[in-house]
């Protein structure tokens, strides 16, 4: 027969091994022996999408914790309090950064800490915050995610612009102007066989004003020598005219008979011959200016004289 005694011995070992176990099982998923841990906190403005509480901190790839809390900032919407369970020891400084990182195709995420130098200053709690703040950075990822959004948006603005100008009434505008630059070109061609024709005409110009010119040099030498030759004349008919006054003042004193006929030869026919002198001297001096503006301006075969501006007050 059992005694009472027995059942308080069974029942205690029972209860003592039952407080072995719990306490092991909690041991266990404690990791090890107890650990002191510091709080530290991370503001992130990107997405924490694959972050749970209790996911993995690392530092340069180690695990020194977790992740104890995720909330919105009460002091600003637009960030992400992260609030991290860190061992103490970790080398936290003033220059290390906090990022998330994906593992795999998971979707997981985890807090991954880098940066910093061994001389750099131990990280402490700022004025106004609870634990000391680590300072976030983007990942590739999240400004990807970014940089896609906003090149959507404008991909987006830009169809709704095009849509908007490729209307009925501006396409039925662009069909008009393609219409009008067709007809444009049609008589731009017409016109560049007109210019052809203008082109050869006007080589053919050159050519006749360039052997033309060839010749220029002989044609002004011929001016210059009729030039001579007429003034020559004009001072061999003066000589005669000269002579023919004696000659008529000889006859006057000659022949009293015919007084009244040689008075009258040399009444009108003197003056005649003045006259014409004078006018082969204008003559002369005429061919003479025509040589020498020739000379100077061979052009004017062509063309013309130019016409003479007129001076001051005329």
């Amino acid at each position: 027969m059992i005694s009472k005694s027995s059942y308080a011995l069974t029942g205690a070992f029972v209860l003592v091994l039952g407080t072995i176990f719990i306490w092991g099982v909690l041991w266990i998923s404690a990791g090890g022996p107890p650990q002191n841990f510091q709080r530290y906190l991370v503001y992130m403005t990107d997405s924490v999408s694959g972050l749970n509480v209790d996911s993995a901190v690392r530092f340069r790839g180690v695990d020194v914790g977790k992740v104890e809390q995720i909330s919105i900032d009460p002091k600003n919407s637009g960030r992400v309090r992260l609030q991290l369970l860190i061992r103490q020891g970790t080398p936290i400084t003033i220059e290390t950064v906090a990022n998330l990182e994906y593992q795999g195709l998971t979707g997981l995420a985890s807090v991954n800490l880098g940066g910093g130098h061994a001389d750099s200053k131990v990280l402490t709690r700022a004025e106004g915050e609870e634990y000391p703040v680590i300072q976030a950075r983007s990942t590739l990822f999240s400004s990807l995610d970014l940089t896609l959004s906003d090149l959507l948006d404008n991909l987006i603005e830009t169809s709704a612009g095009i849509n908007d100008l490729l209307n009925e009434e501006n396409r039925a505008n662009v069909s008009r102007s393609i219409e009008n630059v067709a007809g444009v070109t049609e008589k731009f061609l017409e016109q560049s066989q007109q210019l052809d024709a203008v082109i050869e005409n006007l080589s053919a110009t050159l050519e006749n004003t360039r052997a033309a010119s060839v010749g220029f040099p002989a044609l002004v030498q011929d001016f210059s020598a009729s030039a001579q030759a007429i003034t020559r004349m004009a001072d061999q008919i003066n000589t005669v005219g000269e002579r023919l006054a004696s000659a008529s003042a000889g006859i006057d004193q000659a022949a009293n008979q015919t007084a009244d006929d040689l008075a009258a030869f040399t009444g009108t026919t003197v003056p005649e011959i003045h006259a014409l002198v004078s006018e082969l001297r204008l003559a002369a001096e005429n061919l003479r200016r025509m040589s020498d503006a020739l000379a100077q301006d061979p052009s004017i075969l062509l063309f013309g004289t130019p016409e003479r501006q007129p001076g001051p007050g005329e």
